[in-house]
């Protein structure tokens, strides 16, 4: 089963600072870094990773990119369609296991119902600081988290129960 870990874009841009403008200089800056940072992250986890940009307000319409041989995509949502609307389309209509990556709680409770996972942008920026020295700031050291040593089977399981014990 593939894994996705799909960013919301913009929010993850807006919620950490390592993207702030005010420290890249631009959004085009900001936009280019967490595609960086993703690319990073995709090849130290193995998830595909999706980063969908709100571009409802353009009049170009929605595209899609491949970046790094097709381990980050890069999506811009069509007109009149927002990112949420294009994040809750792609965990909808794609097969595979889904975790988004959003500090928008509507859209958290969207996908969870979906039956996808949630993560939040301080999550992902964890992420990146456990990434190893070549790709990350060396002065945070490396600490793999029990998930990545488990088989899928268990994590499925466990995950299961996660969900058993909340509908109660």
């Amino acid at each position: 089963m593939r894994r996705y870990l799909v960013l919301d874009g913009y929010n993850v841009v807006g919620a950490l600072e390592r993207y702030a403008t005010r420290s890249t200089g631009s959004l085009d800056a900001s936009r280019e870094l967490v595609v960086g940072d993703a690319l990073k992250a995709a090849g130290w986890t193995g998830q595909e990773i999706i980063v969908v940009f709100d571009a409802s307000r353009s009049p170009e319409p929605g595209r899609t990119e491949l970046r790094g041989g097709g381990a980050v995509r890069v999506i811009y949502s069509a007109p009149n369609e927002s990112a949420d609307d294009a994040i809750e389309r792609l965990v909808r209509s794609w097969s595979g296991s889904f975790t988004v990556c959003t500090a928008d709680f509507a859209l958290q409770r969207t996908v969870l119902a979906l039956g996808a996972s949630r993560s939040t942008p301080r999550e992902f920026e964890a992420l990146l600081d456990e990434l190893p020295a070549l790709s990350r700031t060396p002065d945070v050291p490396f600490r793999p988290k029990v998930a990545e040593r488990l088989p899928p089977k268990v994590i499925r399981s466990l995950e299961e129960l996660r969900r058993r014990a909340t509908d109660r």
